[in-house]
């Protein structure tokens, strides 16, 4: 055999082996694959930031955007999900590498080219950047970068906002800012407002999603144009994961999905300006008539003073008695499911029903709070727990306790109750992270509204007494310093 031949079959017997070890590796692949894995271990486990974009425990149950939208993903593939709370991007890229998660979701926009281990999915929503700002009298709100610099700016560490300011600092050198390296949104606003910092750059969806608990608080101008927002999922050949994600975020029922989620999550109105004065009066006068006796025998039968029954039925639905919310509950007093049922509610729709089971559900809440508790403490903890969940409550009677505050004053615990939503205190207790300011302005509101019946009930009685037709308003209205709902509690539950 020639020396040609010989080096003509040894090149064809190298062939042979490559092309051998292609395909057994193939087929191994196809084998092990990572979707394939999943599939057959029944899960998917998902590594997802605390917080209120994302994951968050409300009434002991987790909710988030982003919890819904990863949840509807593992039912599209027919698995089980799993879900690990951490805290930042780079404990989201430990778990990718070290193959304790399929899939990181950080719920905000990521600079990808800084993450060479990660593969960004394909694009689901965006984010936009904006610069918030505290609305002060005689001071012209900010319309550009140029308007800010020597401001006193606040934005979070590793976010695409930092990174977005690096770069406008070659076009304004003397910009400057401060990093927020563990503060949470709401902690960034708070400064704000408290004029400790002026500007806030934080994305958009965040502002919606916080911002509206600082009515002081308004967006002055976006920055740069919107991102994408993608999950991340591990740097592999292996496609079959990455391919499914982006099959299922670009399908027709997940935009719709997201499309939900986002009104859901992010189009919420101000409770602080649930208040409108002529609003109210309006609907004291057309709505609350029809339903009085209602709340009157729901008060005969619990004992609850039916004024404070109507105070929560107005923060729940306006008196709207076809009131549904994109989480399903629904009537004037906006049960859930779970609740009507425990209650023996049968339409929830159907106002009687609705507001006599309401109030026998605030009686079980009610009897969930410790009995040494005294109204009116007792009252606030139990509206502050049905409205976030007693888990979160506890919580934030822990936390009370350990400041050195009396945990069964509701005065002391609805300090405590924002600090849920910092990573310095959520991260210290059971239940984790939640939107602690919301039962704080959920009891304020009720108290408010029980307050402006009080005075117009008042206001009724001397006109059938008089037959004088006034429109004043409440004393707050016109300016003055109304009194202190605490000195004058509503009746106990």
């Amino acid at each position: 055999m020639s020396r040609k031949t010989r080096a003509f079959y040894f090149l064809v017997f190298l062939v042979s082996i490559s092309l051998l070890g292609y395909l057994v590796t193939k087929v191994q692949t196809e084998k092990t694959s990572q979707l394939n894995a999943i599939l057959s271990a029944n899960l998917v486990k998902v590594s997802i930031t605390n917080s209120a974009d994302t994951y968050y425990l409300k009434n002991s149950v987790a909710t988030g955007f982003e919890y819904e939208l990863a949840s509807a993903f593992a039912k599209h593939l027919g698995v089980n999900i799993e879900f690990s709370l951490r805290q930042n991007l780079q404990q989201l890229s430990t778990d990718l590498k070290n193959r304790d998660s399929h899939i990181s979701i950080a719920g905000r926009a990521i600079i990808t080219n800084n993450l060479p281990q990660q593969r960004p999915s394909t694009s689901y929503t965006k984010q936009q950047s904006v610069v918030v700002y505290r609305v002060t009298q005689g001071i012209k709100a900010p319309t550009e970068l140029a308007d800010i610099v020597g401001r006193k700016l606040l934005v979070s560490a590793n976010s695409l906002q930092n990174q977005q300011l690096e770069i406008e600092k070659l076009n304004y050198p003397e910009l400057s800012w401060s990093l927020a390296e563990t503060q949470t949104t709401y902690d960034m606003l708070q400064k704000v407002l408290d004029k400790d910092m002026d500007i806030a750059v934080i994305s958009a969806i965040e502002f919606q999603s916080t911002g509206p608990y600082f009515p002081g608080l308004k967006v002055a101008f976006e920055l740069h144009k919107a991102q994408n927002i993608h999950w991340l999922l591990a740097n592999k050949t292996d496609d079959s994961l990455i391919n499914a994600v982006n099959n299922f975020l670009s399908s027709e029922s997940t935009i719709e999905l997201i499309k939900t989620l986002e009104a859901k999550y992010y189009q919420n109105n101000n409770p602080l300006n649930l208040f409108d004065t002529l609003t109210f009066k309006k609907d004291f006068k057309n709505r609350l008539p029809k339903l009085e006796p209602f709340f009157k025998q729901a008060s005969q039968e619990t004992g609850i003073d039916w004024l404070l029954l109507a105070a929560i039925a107005y923060q729940e639905s306006h008196w709207n008695e076809k009131a549904v919310s994109p989480t399903g509950v629904k009537g004037i007093m906006m049960l859930t499911k779970a609740a009507a049922k425990e209650v023996q509610v049968t339409d929830r729709i159907d106002p009687r029903q609705s507001i006599i089971g309401g109030a026998k559900y605030l009686i079980i809440v009610k009897n969930k709070i410790p009995t040494r508790i005294q109204d009116p403490d007792r009252t606030y903890l139990a509206l502050a727990g049905y409205n976030t969940g007693f888990g979160h409550l506890e919580d934030a009677r822990i936390l009370a306790k350990r400041a050195g505050l009396n945990p069964d004053l509701w005065e002391d615990v609805n300090k405590t109750l924002p600090l849920l939503t910092k990573e310095k205190y959520f991260t210290t207790v059971k239940h984790g992270y939640a939107r602690g300011y919301e039962p704080v302005n959920y009891v304020k509101n009720i108290k408010r509204y029980l307050q402006i019946l009080k005075w117009e009930q008042q206001q009724q009685l001397l006109k059938e007494e008089s037959g004088n037709d006034s429109d004043q308003l409440p004393a707050e209205e016109k300016g003055n310093k109304p009194a202190d709902p605490d000195t004058t509690p509503p009746s106990t539950l």
